[in-house]
């Protein structure tokens, strides 16, 4: 189900009581159409008319706060506290009396609100000249707007504190606190999933998994364990990709896990290959080695991860409704994260770049053949994709003579263009038959 549109399941919404009462369809039908395509269920994410009014939103923004700054510095502190708190107040207020007329231009009225806020706790600590640490600010701001996420249910609002909490505050937290930061990043991930699940959001999905990296390899930076930065990454993305596969049985009966499920396979796949691109240079692995023993604050960050992906494995492993092509592609991803913590504990990085570069291929090959079989063309020329930028890599790292490398670049853009010609042709020819 959620290969379907949201204009088709709109559509759908508009025309079944229209056939029904015409006829077309019997009520028995028009109620197995419906609770066939969920229809009763709220569509996630950000509708096309919401983000038009958020975009006018953050625009008026602007405008407010430039025109508040023009008399900024004549004002008192008093004066500067009751304007800002009076226009958060005020369009807040605004956004719930607009809701129930208006929903889309009351929930951007609201988030005007909840901006206006995260301003107002900058202009607050100017006002009064308290100082401190940097990302402070961002803390306290994605604090409101996860309140304001919670009470006005809205995702726009879940996304902006995600990107706050983890992506903004959560690095420069890690820095200063390592140790804290990553138990924080953990539950404070862990939150924001499930509100993700609660709200069928797949975007909500892609930035906590983002931003959760963020805040661990900045906690392994602020522990001056940066060398395990690709390792820890390789593991996020194991944990990702394997996931889904525990969730593969609430897929049969709500499209929300297949939907989920597909945004965290697809960000576990970005992750696990950015940190394999990254070893697969040879300096690179050499040069994040470990040098004879595995920095404790990088064992803390990943284990999480680790233990995810295992049990998610264990779990698809024993049922049979789980895709044999995603349960090999996370089987590979996780084996390989292994191997990368074994081959950086040796004394040289050629072992962990070896194993990258396979890992990679295999990666991209998988992505084809999924491709092929599907006949889709996402995985395909994902795959392809994938394989290019490794050989480019490869023929850029090695001195060759450039008559080597122009020969090689030339066959491989023949090749690219012979395999996707018969990949277009097997599909056309699937969908004539």
């Amino acid at each position: 189900m959620d290969a379907l549109s949201r204009g088709f399941r709109d559509g759908l919404r508009q025309e079944l009581p229209r056939w029904r009462d015409e006829g077309l369809v019997s009520p028995d039908a028009a109620a197995a159409i419906h609770a066939r395509y969920r229809l009763a269920e709220p569509e996630s994410g950000l509708p096309g008319f919401l983000a038009v009014y958020v975009l006018g939103a953050l625009l008026a923004g602007a405008g407010i706060v430039s025109l508040v700054a023009w008399h900024w510095e004549g004002m008192t502190p008093a004066v500067k506290l009751a304007v800002i708190g009076s226009a958060m107040i005020a369009l807040h207020a605004g956004g719930v009396a607009l809701h129930a007329r208006a929903p889309r231009l009351g929930h951007a009225i609201a988030f005007l609100g909840t901006l206006v806020f995260g301003a107002n706790v900058g202009l607050v600590a100017q006002i009064f000249h308290v100082s401190g640490v940097w990302w402070g600010g961002f803390a306290a701001f994605a604090a409101g707007a996860l309140a304001a996420g919670l009470l006005y249910e809205s995702v726009p609002h879940l996304l902006l504190a995600s990107v706050l909490a983890l992506s903004a505050a959560g690095p420069g937290i890690g820095h200063d606190h390592p140790a804290p930061a990553v138990a924080g990043a953990w539950a404070v991930a862990a939150i924001f999933l499930v509100l993700a699940w609660r709200a069928r959001s797949r975007t909500l999905v892609v930035l906590t998994g983002i931003g959760l990296a963020a805040t661990l390899v900045g906690a392994l930076d602020g522990a001056h364990a940066d060398r395990g930065g690709a390792l820890l990454v390789a593991c996020l993305g194991a944990a990702f990709a394997a996931a889904p596969l525990a969730l593969a049985p609430l897929g049969a009966r709500s499209d929300t896990a297949a939907r989920l499920g597909g945004a965290a396979r697809v960000l576990g796949r970005i992750a696990f290959a950015a940190a394999a691109f990254t070893l697969s240079f040879t300096d690179a692995a050499r040069w994040m080695r470990f040098g004879g023993h595995v920095p404790a604050i990088l064992v803390v960050a990943a284990a999480p991860a680790l233990a995810i992906a295992a049990a998610a494995l264990l779990i698809g492993l024993r049922r049979d409704d789980v895709e044999p092509l995603a349960r090999g592609e996370a089987m590979l991803l996780a084996a390989t994260t292994v191997a990368f913590a074994a081959g950086l504990s040796l004394e040289s990085g050629r072992a962990a770049a070896l194993v990258a570069n396979l890992a990679l291929a295999f990666l991209a090959a998988g992505r084809i053949v999924r491709g092929m079989a599907t006949r889709r063309r996402a995985p395909f020329w994902e795959g392809m994709g994938l394989a290019g930028l490794l050989l480019l890599a490869r023929f850029l790292e090695e001195e060759l003579p450039l008559w080597v490398k122009g020969t090689a670049f030339l066959a491989a853009g023949v090749a690219v263009i012979v395999a996707g010609a018969a990949f277009e042709r097997r599909r056309a020819r699937a969908e004539v038959a």
